[in-house]
């Protein structure tokens, strides 16, 4: 359960980061939709899959230092159903929300288009940081 509100998450996120988030705004909607259906295990699994992506993303764009074509291969099919269920993942979180914040997603992340996957690539990056400081948040609530 997170007990923030999500402009604290958002700046702890940003802070470990370094840097500001890529998809600051749709970074904020998900964590506002997360936070008030209290879906907080769909968030968690969320960030989980972004982080994969993201990691998944990197193998892609390093494609001339992989030799095995079946390897890469095999990495653009897992990115492929990755993506799919970041797709899943975000529609029960969103579910609440409004028609306009719906349809942003819709036509920003779910197109079957470049920039479709450009942004979502964004969006993963936001939420793998998210991933990391989820994962700080257990280890400080184990350690007490």
């Amino acid at each position: 359960m997170i007990d923030k509100l999500p402009e604290e998450i958002l700046s702890a996120v940003e802070d470990l980061n370094g840097n500001p988030l890529r998809a600051r705004d749709d970074f904020k909607l998900i964590l506002e939709a997360s936070i008030s259906s209290q879906r907080f295990d769909e968030l968690s699994d969320l960030a989980f899959q972004a982080k994969y992506v993201s990691g998944l993303m990197k193998v892609i764009q390093k494609r001339e230092a992989i030799v095995d074509e079946e390897y890469f291969k095999k990495v653009g099919e897992e990115f492929q159903v990755s993506y799919q269920k970041i797709k899943l993942l975000l529609q029960p979180i969103l579910e609440n929300s409004s028609n306009f914040v719906k349809n942003i997603f819709e036509e920003k992340y779910f197109q079957l288009s470049h920039s479709s996957l450009e942004n979502m690539n964004r969006l993963c990056e936001d939420l793998a940081i998210l991933k990391l400081y989820l994962n700080d948040l257990k280890t400080k609530k184990d350690s007490k």
